[in-house]
């Protein structure tokens, strides 16, 4: 095992190698690989989302990248903003939109105890993106030059904790390694045997700033066997003591799921404030698309606009996909000049 697979497994406690791999978009085997020394010098990219997840000090984040061989992040440089195709953003700087949203939950959190809400809106509409922003924003080194929006006087969430549970995650399916993966993350000790009632207890005892989980598909969760009425009657009760507050996204009403799925808890009645995830508005679909690494025509802008609905998603794979002709056209431009340059060559006369 090298410098950077002893300091994973330092940092790794209380996650699973398959969730680590699922948050940052690579295989289990990877991330095994990562650990045992297998894979010596991991990608910078990977490197950086990897510390994003495990929400890594700023002196761990640097340690980390020296021991993968990459300068430190300090000399992090700004990557390019989109496209981001097929797994949900983690980076700050690649979340675009949403202003309306970030204003609604600044005036839920910007109180004595931040007040818990539900987050709707279809499939792939952007609600895990949202959440890593969240999780991620008051760590992030690198931010576009006019974010954050949505959020006055330059506010951030600077006091608050945060911890994220991704019911897609099917260890996130049982109730001792939930608490578990969520103590890890606020960074307090865990017990030998973590439960439930040790979990109310720690946070009882320990928990003085505002802290917030973030439950992303809230339905994966009712869904669970294990994750019981008892279980939410515990979420519950943490809740009214003033000492936790929650996000949760769904594709409906998370009191209407819970009543369908038989978990009818009154969890779900501290959800305060239930915001709508729409499609863009055009200002900040454009916004978006005028951050790509090439320009586009007006013509182009206009037509992914109107087929994608400005949808963030539709929206990403579109820029990529003309992004995709936009190279093919060139490198077959510059082959095709070269055949010309070939062919206009005089071959030599014989004697």
């Amino acid at each position: 095992m090298n410098d950077f697979g002893k300091l994973l497994d330092k940092y790794i406690v209380g996650m699973t190698d398959e969730t680590l791999a699922d948050r940052i978009g690579t295989s289990k085997v990877t991330i095994y690989n990562w650990r045992t020394g297998k894979i010596k010098r991991p990608s910078r990219q990977k490197v950086l989302k990897c510390a994003d997840v495990l929400k890594l000090t700023p002196k761990q984040r640097g340690d980390f990248l020296k021991a993968a061989g990459h300068s430190s992040a300090n000399d992090e440089p700004q990557q390019l903003a989109i496209p981001v195709v097929g797994p949900p953003i983690i980076q700050p700087y690649q979340f675009f939109g949403r202003e309306n949203i970030l204003s609604q939950i600044y005036w839920a959190w910007n109180k004595t105890v931040p007040e818990s809400i539900a987050i709707i809106g279809p499939n792939r509409s952007g609600k895990t993106s949202l959440l890593n922003y969240l999780n991620n924003i008051t760590q992030a080194t690198h931010l576009r030059p006019e974010q954050p929006k949505g959020w006055p006087n330059d506010w951030l969430p600077r006091s608050f904790k945060f911890a994220l549970v991704d019911f897609h995650d099917a260890n996130m399916h049982k109730p001792e390694t939930l608490v578990t993966d969520v103590l890890r993350q606020l960074q307090f000790k865990i017990p030998q045997s973590c439960n439930i009632a040790d979990f109310s207890s720690i946070i009882k005892q320990k928990v003085s700033h505002p802290t917030v989980i973030l439950m992303d598909d809230i339905e994966a969760g009712l869904s669970a066997s294990a994750l019981d009425t008892t279980f939410w009657q515990n979420m519950r009760s943490l809740a009214s003591h003033g000492k936790l507050s929650f996000v949760v996204t769904a594709s409906e009403p998370p009191v209407q799921l819970a009543h369908d799925g038989g978990k009818t808890s009154p969890f779900f009645n501290i959800l305060g404030h239930t915001l709508q995830l729409e499609a863009f508005t055009e200002n900040e679909a454009r916004e978006l698309l005028a951050n790509s690494p090439k320009k586009f025509s007006q013509e182009d802008i206009d037509g992914m606009l109107k087929e994608s609905g400005c949808w963030p998603e539709s929206l990403q794979k579109l820029c990529d996909t003309r992004l995709q002709k936009m190279w093919l056209g060139k490198n077959q431009r510059r082959v095709g000049k070269k055949k010309r340059a070939v062919g206009s060559k005089k071959l030599p006369q014989s004697s």
